[in-house]
C-alpha cells in the first residue's frame, strides 16, 4: 500500500478483475460534485470515453505536490508514483479495471511453485535508442533487493531468493517459499524496469533532476523545475500503441492548496487531475469548463498512529475510533466520495472469489456504528494513563480536506475530554513522514489518504501490523498475527488465504492498529477539451496521462 502517498500512502494475477466492477468503458462521465453535496449516490465509472484526437499540451496538476523521487525504488508518495508510471514501464500492465495483462513482460509461468519466468518483450527500446534486455530487467528487480538501496518496495521481494537473466529475453525469479502477491506487484511501481548502465552512471543521482531516469516509457522526461513543474514530452518509439501518447507534450504543475487548484481547474488554466480533494467537489459542481468523475478505488483515509506515547496507547486509538462520527465525514466533508470504513483495508481490495468470506468477517467486527459511539470512548478513554495529553495530528498544509476533517476529530474528541491539537506540514514534508521518522517528530497520528497498489489485503498486511512493517510506526508485534498474515502470503488458494487475512484482522482491529475511518473513490477532474483518463487506481500505477487526448 501508498501512502498519501497522496498521503499512502499510504506504497492482481492475470485477468482477475474484481466483483462488481463493471467496465464502463464507454461512460461519458461520473458524478458531478453537485449530486455527491446534495446527498444523491455517485455514478462510479471505470474510465472515460476514450479520446478522439491529439493535442499539442496537457497541462495537468498534483495535488499530493511535488514527487518525491522519480527513482521507482524510492517513488513512495501518490505523485511519484504517477510520474513514474508515465515514464517507465512495468513487467505487468494494470488494466483500468484492475486487472492484469502483459507489459514489458509478454508472458510468464510458474515452473513450479517457487520459480517464475518471465518472457521479456521483443524489441523494446529505452528513450536513448538501446534496446530492453533481460539484463536490464534483473538488474532492476533486484535494486529492491539491495539494503543500500533501501528501496521502498522491499516488502515485495522478501520471498525472493534469485533473480537472473536466463536468456536475453528471459528471467527467473526463484523464491524461498510461494508467493501469491509477487506478480501482482509487477503490475505496480516494485515492477518498475529501467536501463541498468543508466542506472549505475548515475548512481545515488538516479532519479533526481531534469535528466535523471532512462526507461521504455510513452513520455521522456524533458525537463523538471525544482518546487514549480515537471514536463514530459511523446516517446515517438513507444511499442504499445495502445497507450501511445495523445499529447506531444505534458506539463506537469505542483498545486497542493485546494483553492488554487479549484481555481485553475474551473479557468482552464489546468486541463485536469487525479487525487482532487473532496474539499474542491461542491466549488466544481457547476463550472461549465469540465466535469469531476468518480471511479472505484482502493483507497481508505485513516489516521496512522505514530510511534509517540500517545500513538502507542491502544485506549487512546480505540477512543478515537470509537468517538469519530464517520457517517458526517463521509457526507458533509467527503461530500458522498466516500463511504464509512471499519478496518484499514477497504472492500474494494477483497479478492472477488472469497468475497463473501471477507464481508461475514468485516460484519463480525466490534465496532462503532458510522455516527460513532462517544459513551463507548469516554470508557476506553478513562483506561488510558495519558487520557490528559494533547494528542496532535498532522495533516498536509493547503489541503482543506484534510484540515476539515482534523477539525472535525478535534470537536468531536473534545466531547469525551481529549484534547486535540492539529499541525500543518508543507506536502514535501508530508510526503517524506512516511519514510522518516525525523520528519514525524512531535507527531501522534498522521491524517492520511492511503492506497493498496494491487487489488490484494496483503499489499498493506505486509507493510503494516508485522514485525518491522514499514508502516508499522507503533512497533505493534503479534506473533499470531505475523504467522497468519505469512501464512495467507503463501496460499494461492482464494478463499483458504481469506480465512488466514480475516482472522490476523480479528486481531489488529481488536487493538485499533490504525484508526480507519473512510473508503475512498477515486476522484478525477477533466476539463471538457479532453478524455480518455482512467478512473480508478489504475491512474496510479499505468501511464494513464497518455491516453489523455482531444474529447473532438
Amino acid at each position: 500500500m501508498s501512502p498519501k502517498r497522496r498521503a499512502s500512502h499510504w506504497p492482481l494475477l492475470a485477468a482477475f478483475p474484481l466483483l462488481g466492477l463493471t467496465a464502463c468503458t464507454g461512460a461519458q462521465s461520473g458524478a458531478s460534485a453537485g449530486s455527491a453535496s446534495s446527498g444523491a449516490s455517485p455514478t462510479v465509472n471505470v474510465t472515460t470515453a476514450a479520446a478522439k484526437g491529439d493535442i499539442d499540451t496537457l497541462h495537468w496538476d498534483l495535488p499530493s505536490g511535488e514527487p518525491t523521487s522519480l527513482d521507482y525504488a524510492h517513488a513512495g508518495d501518490y505523485s511519484s508514483n504517477v510520474m513514474v508510471a508515465n515514464l517507465c514501464d512495468t513487467l505487468v500492465r494494470m488494466k483500468a479495471d484492475l486487472s492484469y495483462a502483459p507489459g514489458l513482460a509478454a508472458s510468464w509461468n510458474n515452473p513450479n511453485p517457487t520459480t517464475l519466468v518471465y518472457k521479456i518483450r521483443e524489441g523494446v527500446r529505452f528513450w536513448d535508442g538501446s534496446p530492453l534486455t533481460a539484463a536490464d530487467v534483473a538488474y532492476s528487480l533486484n535494486r529492491n533487493r539491495d539494503d543500500k538501496v533501501a528501496s521502498n518496495n522491499f516488502p515485495n521481494f522478501v520471498n525472493v531468493t534469485s533473480i537472473k537473466a536466463t536468456g536475453p529475453l528471459e528471467v527467473t525469479v526463484k523464491f524461498k517459499q510461494p508467493d501469491e502477491l509477487f506478480n501482482k506487484e509487477m503490475a505496480a511501481t516494485s515492477g518498475v524496469i529501467a536501463k541498468a548502465g543508466f542506472i549505475k552512471e548515475k548512481g545515488a543521482s538516479y532519479g533526481k533532476g531534469a535528466h535523471g531516469v532512462m526507461c521504455t516509457g510513452p513520455f521522456k522526461l524533458s525537463d523538471w523545475k525544482a518546487n514549480t513543474s515537471i514536463r514530459l514530452v511523446r516517446n515517438d518509439a513507444y511499442w504499445d500503441k495502445a497507450f501511445r501518447a495523445r499529447a506531444a507534450a505534458v506539463d506537469v504543475s505542483f498545486v497542493a492548496d485546494t483553492t488554487n487548484l479549484t481555481l485553475g481547474l474551473k479557468s482552464g488554466q489546468l486541463d485536469g487531475a487525479f487525487g482532487v480533494p473532496a474539499a474542491a467537489l461542491p466549488a466544481l459542481a457547476n463550472t461549465t469548463t469540465g466535469a469531476i468523475h468518480q471511479g472505484p478505488g482502493l483507497g481508505s483515509y485513516q489516521l496512522a498512529p505514530n510511534g509517540t506515547p500517545a500513538g502507542k496507547d491502544a485506549h487512546i486509538r480505540l477512543a478515537l475510533l470509537d468517538v469519530i462520527d464517520r457517517k458526517a465525514l463521509a457526507t458533509a466533508v467527503f461530500h458522498n466520495s466516500a463511504t464509512p470504513l471499519s478496518t484499514f483495508i477497504p472492500p474494494s481490495g477483497w479478492d472477488a472469489k472469497a468475497k463473501g468470506i471477507y464481508r461475514s468477517a468485516y460484519d463480525k467486527l466490534d465496532k462503532p456504528g458510522p455516527g460513532g459511539d462517544p459513551d463507548a470512548a469516554k470508557k476506553e478513554l478513562a483506561k488510558s494513563p495519558l487520557k490528559d495529553t494533547t494528542v496532535t495530528i498532522g495533516v498536509q498544509a493547503g489541503d482543506a480536506t484534510e484540515v476539515t476533517t482534523a477539525t472535525l476529530i478535534q470537536e468531536q474528541a473534545r466531547t469525551i475530554g481529549l484534547k486535540v491539537q492539529i499541525k500543518q506540514m508543507q506536502p514535501l514534508q508530508f510526503s517524506t513522514a512516511f519514510y522518516d521518522p525525523k520528519a514525524r517528530a512531535g507527531i501522534d497520528f498522521l491524517l492520511t489518504r492511503g492506497f493498496l497498489s494491487v487489488a490484494d489485503p496483503l499489499d498493506y498486511l505486509a507493510l503494516g501490523p508485522v514485525p518491522g512493517g514499514q508502516f508499522n510506526w507503533i512497533g505493534w508485534d503479534d506473533d499470531t498475527t505475523a504467522a497468519l498474515i505469512a501464512r495467507a502470503r503463501q496460499t494461492t488458494d482464494a478463499a483458504k488465504r481469506a480465512e488466514y487475512i480475516v482472522q490476523a484482522q480479528a486481531r489488529y482491529e481488536a487493538v485499533a492498529w490504525s484508526v480507519p475511518l473512510l473508503s475512498i473513490n477515486e476522484v478525477t477532474y477533466l476539463n471538457k477539451r479532453v478524455t480518455g483518463a482512467p478512473l480508478t487506481t489504475a491512474a496510479i500505477f499505468q501511464p494513464s496521462l497518455a491516453v489523455i487526448g482531444s474529447a473532438k
